[in-house]
């Protein structure tokens, strides 16, 4: 699985970390920092949580069922919901 997503950090949520989801099962996800050569491991503590880990320092979270706002084409914001 190669996708990306977008991890929000919890002290700084306008630092949000782009990563490459590596490996995603139920309970852990595993996720590369693009450009890099590290990897890490989010956990959630139950079916339907968000996803939570840290990396140097920092502390990010990822909830698959928000929705997630990207810019299309022509400039304007759409919604579309995030898949784990």
């Amino acid at each position: 699985m190669n996708a990306r997503i977008t991890l929000t950090d919890i002290d700084r949520p306008r630092e949000p970390l782009e990563v490459e989801v590596v490996e995603s099962k139920a309970r852990t996800m595993i996720v590369a920092v693009p450009g890099t050569i590290m990897e890490f491991q989010l956990r959630r503590s139950s079916d339907g949580a968000a996803f939570e880990g840290a990396i140097g320092g920092r502390y990010f979270r990822f909830d698959p069922s928000a929705p997630t706002t990207s810019v299309g084409a022509k400039g304007k914001a759409k919604t579309t919901k995030a898949a784990a």
